[in-house]
């Protein structure tokens, strides 16, 4: 297997390569995310899922004291990946529970996408313990979200420190299909559901008749 560039940000996700890591994405905790909307945020997680699934990206889903005040994992990320059980767990950095790298190791990939609730914990945790491990560790900023502007800003400036990349949601998915080309093209596409994307496809359309 080739390596990745020393630089993290030079390097391109493979979709053959790429793991998918959902951390914390509970009803309790969106009830508290205030800098991104909800509505925006279960669409781009749930949306970064079905792509990840088209492309033949493992998801694996995490969910922390699920039956307690944290809450079940949202119903619409767990429609959208039907058969993959959330690892259920006691740690606050799910890399600290076995069961998350061993899951991860065990596709044999190198390259870690991350989002989670909250972002400067949930999902730059994980993403920091994995990138000391050896992986090629990114966070999809538009499918994470927190609780204030500050928790916000204090995530950000880690992970720029630690030099993981942060990404959005639409941008993975694409750079992983590489391709406009591909036969999976426009199915990644309607999964990513990007609303300027749809505007344009409809005047198009549009212009047609």
């Amino acid at each position: 297997m080739t390596s990745s560039p020393s630089n993290a940000f030079l390097s391109m996700l493979k979709r053959d390569n790429t793991v998918l890591l959902l951390t914390d994405h509970q009803v309790g905790l969106y009830t508290g995310v205030r800098d991104i909307t909800v509505g925006e945020l279960k669409h781009n997680v749930v949306a970064l899922a079905k792509a990840a699934r088209i492309l033949g990206v493992p998801v694996i889903l995490t969910g922390t004291m699920t039956d307690g005040m944290w809450g079940p994992v949202i119903p619409e990320l767990l429609a959208a990946v039907p058969g993959v059980q959330p690892i259920v767990r006691t740690t606050i950095n799910a890399w600290d529970d076995p069961r998350i790298p061993a899951a991860i190791a065990k596709t044999g990939r190198r390259q870690l996408l991350v989002a989670g609730v909250s972002l400067e914990i949930c999902a730059c945790y994980p993403a920091l313990s994995a990138k000391v491990a050896g992986y090629d560790a990114r966070v999809i900023l538009d499918a994470s979200g927190t609780f204030t502007a500050d928790k916000r800003l204090a995530g950000l400036a880690r992970l720029a420190g630690a030099g993981v990349p942060v990404m959005d949601y639409a941008s993975a998915a694409v750079e992983m299909l590489a391709d406009n080309a591909d036969p999976k093209a426009n199915e990644v596409y309607g999964a990513l559901d990007m609303p300027f994307a749809t505007l344009v496809w409809q005047v198009t359309e549009g212009a047609r008749k």
